[in-house]
């Protein structure tokens, strides 16, 4: 590919503006694959370079909440099996399969979570009274993130800590750090496999990493200002967007 001074340019933009949202409440990927397209970068590539790039976002917002995810160690490696297992799974089948059929699994399950667990978005968050079903059902469906995670990504940082909240009843920080910090695992048994099948653009990916990692950091000294409540509320309406975006936009 030819890449000019431009390209990194609005890459590096539109990375700190996409995960500066996207740290908040998801949807980085809404900006950033679309300028990785602008630049010439065909889709497959693109979707790899964005979650290759989204570790810079992961360890900024770790830096953050490193003291959070210390205190949840056996949380972190908890939520880290059936998300890198979907990881593994999801990058296989970027390279075979049509997302369309992830997308409509996706919407389905965030609908149901939304649904079995509306109850629990305004009550205040309690770990330790947390049934063996509710972990149960997150594991599976940080399993089919992990999936989604690599074909469509949009709302995919969304939909894990929704489903974190509102299941396991966790806080806004917590739910950021622990998922940031779980789905690294995932995140480099990706960068290696697409990155040995020629699908990363390193040159972008680096201007990610570096735009990213600032994105998630100062995001997350914003969100620590936040009411927990008001974050948690913030991020159910835009999962609920985000499934109307996959069904009728994607």
């Amino acid at each position: 590919m030819d890449i000019d001074l431009w390209h990194l340019v609005i890459i590096f933009f539109s990375g700190l503006i996409g995960e500066s949202f996207g740290t908040l409440v998801g949807g980085g990927s809404l900006f950033i694959i679309p300028a990785l397209l602008l630049t010439g970068v065909p889709l497959q590539s693109a979707i790899a370079t964005d979650n290759a790039g989204s570790l810079g976002t992961e360890i900024g917002i770790l830096s953050e909440t490193r003291k959070k995810v210390m205190a949840n160690k056996r949380m972190v490696i908890l939520m880290a099996i059936p998300t890198t297992l979907g990881g593994i799974v999801g990058t296989y089948l970027l390279l075979t399969v049509s997302a369309d059929i992830i997308k409509y699994f996706m919407a389905g399950a965030v609908m149901l979570v939304l649904i079995v667990a509306r109850s629990h978005i305004s009550k205040k968050p309690n770990l330790k009274k947390v049934k063996l079903l509710n972990y149960v059902v997150l594991i599976g469906f940080l399993f089919l993130i992990g999936i989604y995670a690599n074909f469509i990504a949009a709302g995919e940082g969304t939909f894990s800590r929704m489903g974190m909240m509102v299941i396991l009843g966790m806080t806004f920080i917590q739910s950021t750090g622990i998922k940031a910090t779980a789905t690294m695992p995932a995140r480099i048994y990706s960068l290696v496999v697409t990155g040995l099948a020629g699908y990363i653009v390193w040159p972008y990916l680096l201007t990610l990493w570096a735009s990213n990692f600032i994105a998630g950091k100062y995001a997350m000294k914003f969100a620590k200002k936040i009411p927990d409540l008001y974050m948690r509320t913030a991020i159910t309406f835009i999962s609920l967007g985000f499934v109307i975006y996959l069904l009728f936009f994607y």
